[in-house]
């Protein structure tokens, strides 16, 4: 076998213990280097496809769990990497060959927290699962993380955590790119009232409006249990004096027009009001 080889055996070493400590360039170097001294030996193909799929660069990760694939049949979570590469270049005819082999369902419809990393922190969304692999945003997304409200992205079935919301513990999955983008811009403001009837009024409001609605003060913190993250309410956004909440909209006449009627009903007003685009 290559990997008996001294040399090689060496290398490797040296690309893994580069790939620790996230020395991207020098990693990929050796392992490829790895791949011209040993094509046949699976290891640097595995470890080039994670470090691919960590930076979301999907053509070079679709390259390579092709070939790790070709050369071991039975990797599973190779195959759905595949997938999630072919998904996200738009190769369907490839994917819907990868699915088939996990029983992949259309229109799943089905509720899940997805996990954003952006601006050196995470946040909690809310998605309808279109299929495996891809799901629309319930939620409104804070504006560092480039994405909005109806948005079509990919997600992980790795669960790296749990929502725990109305009693119930929801599965995490994370987040790996925009698929298609909505035609949804973002809103924010502060409701000079704390008093829940009055959010429930607001979020009742954007609902009939067919409007995003998220209050951003509720955002998620988390603890770790037995090796898994549980998440709660906390503190993602920065403090507010009262609620900050986000509205999704096409245009802002709209955001604008609901919070007039909120005001008019509730006797409250707003302020901070702001456009994220």
């Amino acid at each position: 076998m290559q990997e008996s080889d001294p040399n090689i055996a060496v290398i490797y070493q040296q690309a893994q213990q580069y790939d620790a400590i996230g020395d991207v360039y020098n990693a990929v170097k050796l392992y490829r280097r790895l791949l011209k001294l040993a094509p046949d030996w699976l290891p640097p193909y595995l470890n080039l496809a994670a470090i691919y799929k960590s930076r979301r660069e999907w053509k070079p990760l679709l390259h390579y769990t092709k070939k790790a694939v070709a050369l071991d049949a039975s990797l599973q979570d190779v195959w759905w990497d595949l997938g999630i590469a072919a998904q996200a270049l738009g190769k369907m005819r490839l994917a819907r060959t990868v699915w088939s082999k996990f029983g992949k369902k259309k229109n799943q419809n089905k509720l899940v927290s997805l996990q954003l990393n952006h601006s050196g922190m995470f946040e909690l969304i809310w998605a309808t699962a279109l299929d495996s692999v891809q799901a629309q945003i319930k939620s409104v997304p804070h504006p560092d993380s480039g994405l909005h409200f109806q948005d079509i992205v990919l997600f992980d079935r790795q669960v790296v955590g749990y929502q725990v919301a109305n009693r119930r513990r929801y599965p995490v999955f994370p987040e790996l790119g925009l698929v298609k983008r909505s035609f949804f811009r973002t809103y924010s403001c502060i409701l000079e009232s704390e008093l829940p009837k009055d959010i429930r009024l607001l979020e009742k409001l954007c609902k009939e409006s067919a409007l995003g609605f998220e209050v951003w003060s509720n955002a998620a913190r988390a603890k770790t249990i037995a090796g898994k993250k549980e998440y709660f309410d906390g503190s993602l956004f920065a403090d507010a004096p009262m609620p900050l909440v986000a509205i999704a909209a096409k245009q802002a006449q709209e955001v604008e027009e609901v919070l007039a009627a909120w005001s008019v009903i509730s006797l409250k007003s707003y302020t901070h009001f702001e456009d994220h685009g």
